[in-house]
């Protein structure tokens, strides 16, 4: 850097513009961000989804995505409704549709992950225009890292959510939103004939949080295929060894395991999973045991640039 500003020293106003350009390319080599695996599973494995917009992204209703810019990190999952196959419908095309536009819209230049449920509100107002022909609803939860202060912005929408774990602790858990047991806050685009009797919430209703990310922190994000049917001690237990963890491979290894270890609950008729305990706390005669569901799970080490 030195040796660049002796160089220009007979240009003074290039030698200004030189040496902020190295001072930015410094920072921004230490900038954050994250090193990120993605696992799932169909309740289901016999269903084949239909497909609309951009690649796979799903795990039976579920869907997800992944976005990286110079501004931020961003990562989404929705939970298609189930209850819409009862009239015909597949949910997980109404929850990548959203996904899809959420992607799209992370990529703008503008953005910079401050504000992920003006994300998810602009997102939802685009698929209400260009995609009316998408009937279903689903649950919304999107995280976004934003580099320049390695803060971490949320937004969240039902009964899909995420934690925040730093030397193996929770410092931050997203807020469930539910109408009455297993019924979640969703965002809907419902058919003509169900327009009375499904719920319709605004994203504007998505409940958001903010907090300043380290080194080594880990994010976990996931429907609630994985959050009814696995504790958070059992989450915190088996998340444990990957704090601070940089290597790829090792990531996914434990989401491999953590989707394994939910789906292998959820079909435990004698486990008391966290939804068992839900129903039996709202007067509801569930029983013990685990609840069949898609699973998608997203895991992300916060990790920095050394050079």
């Amino acid at each position: 850097m030195f040796f660049a500003v002796r160089r220009l020293s007979r240009c003074p106003a290039r030698r200004i513009v030189q040496t902020r350009w190295l001072c930015s390319a410094r920072i921004i080599k230490k900038y954050p961000y994250l090193i990120k695996a993605v696992q799932g599973s169909s309740k289901d494995p016999h269903h084949q989804p239909v497909h609309r917009l951009g690649g796979n992204n799903r795990f039976g209703e579920d869907s997800w995505f992944i976005s990286s810019t110079p501004k931020a990190e961003v990562m989404g999952v929705a939970d298609g409704v189930g209850g819409w196959r009862k009239v015909g419908i597949d949910a997980g095309i109404f929850a990548k549709e959203l996904m899809y536009w959420c992607s799209n819209n992370a990529q703008r230049a503008e953005f910079d992950g401050r504000n992920p449920r003006q994300l998810l509100i602009d997102s939802f107002n685009q698929m209400r225009t260009t995609s009316a022909d998408v009937l279903g609803s689903s649950t919304a939860c999107l995280v976004a890292l934003k580099r320049s202060d390695c803060t971490l912005h949320t937004a969240n929408l039902g009964d899909s959510g995420f934690l925040v774990l730093r030397n193996g602790k929770v410092v931050l858990r997203s807020d469930e939103q539910h109408h009455g047991f297993n019924t979640p806050y969703q965002l809907a685009m419902p058919s003509s004939e169900r327009q009375n009797n499904s719920h319709s919430d605004e994203p504007e209703q998505a409940i958001s949080s903010h907090m300043p990310l380290q080194q080594g922190d880990l994010v976990l994000l996931a429907t609630d295929g994985l959050f009814d049917n696995v504790p958070e001690s059992m989450l915190v237990r088996h998340l444990g060894p990957v704090h601070g963890e940089t290597q790829k491979e090792q990531l996914q290894l434990v989401a491999n395991n953590l989707v394994a270890l939910a789906s292998d609950l959820s079909l435990s008729p004698n486990f008391q999973s966290p939804f068992a305990l839900k129903a039996r706390a709202n007067n509801i005669n569930y029983g013990p045991g685990g609840k069949p569901d898609d699973i998608t799970l997203i895991l992300a080490s916060v990790a920095v640039h050394n050079k």
